[in-house]
Formats: structure tokens, C-alpha cells, sequence
């Protein structure tokens, strides 16, 4: 019997490989890497699961416990970048470097997206800050 002859029902399911995929319905606490917008540069992402920090003074508050994000230690909208970078994961060194990158950025070249992740990035246009 020839391919075209069989009903859908009679061909073979696709069978998932052990360790296919991840469930992004279960965050993972870590560090990843991702961008904050559609052509952003790069951002180390820190995700983890405890009390809210206070956004002015960084202490914990008395609140019940969540998950969290950072993007090179600013805090971030979880929902907004979990599960978009749950595939690239990168050590907590990775992390502090993105997060020194962007403090030199800021520093030195202030206009550029490195300073400013939120911020479209251009390669033809934009003068790298390093």
C-alpha cells in the first residue's frame, strides 16, 4: 500500500524522545540569557522563587513568596521573559558579566542599546560601546 492510500489514523505517531523539551509550565531558578524586546541586545536573566524585594530599598517584604525575575540586576516582569529564555542557560559568572557590560554601557556610551536593553539595537548604525 503506497503512502497516499493510507488514512491519517494509520500512520505511526511521532514517539518523544527521553529528555525532549522542558515543561514551561514549571519554572526552573537560574540563569539565562534572553532579550527584553524583538531586536534588543542580550541580557543575563536571573530567575528564582521567594519573598518580593521592596523596588526602592531592595529589602525582602513580608509578602507570600513568588517567582521572580532580574535582566542584569533590574527587576523584570517574570511573565514577560519566563519561558522565552528557559532554553539558554548560562552560569551565574555569564550572568555578572551581562550585568557589568551594561553598568559600563550606561557609563560610557548612554545612548547605546547595551545601556539601555529596552532599546532596539541596530548593528549597521550603532557604535559598540567595547
Amino acid at each position: 500500500m503506497s503512502r497516499a492510500q493510507r488514512t491519517y489514523g494509520e500512520r505511526r505517531q511521532w514517539q518523544t524522545p527521553a529528555g525532549y523539551g522542558f515543561a514551561v509550565d514549571e519554572p526552573v531558578a537560574g540563569h539565562y540569557r534572553g532579550k527584553l524586546r524583538g531586536g534588543g541586545v542580550l541580557v543575563g536573566i536571573r530567575i528564582w522563587h521567594g519573598p518580593p524585594l521592596d523596588p526602592v530599598t531592595g529589602e525582602e517584604l513580608d509578602r507570600s513568596w513568588r517567582w521572580q525575575a532580574e535582566a542584569n540586576g533590574e527587576p523584570v516582569d517574570f511573565d514577560a521573559i519566563w519561558p522565552a529564555c528557559a532554553d539558554e542557560s548560562i552560569t551565574e559568572q555569564q550572568y555578572r558579566e551581562y550585568a557589568a557590560q551594561q553598568r559600563w554601557a550606561q557609563q560610557h556610551a548612554p545612548d547605546s542599546s547595551f545601556a539601555n536593553p529596552r532599546q532596539r539595537h541596530d548593528p549597521l548604525t550603532a557604535l559598540l560601546p567595547f
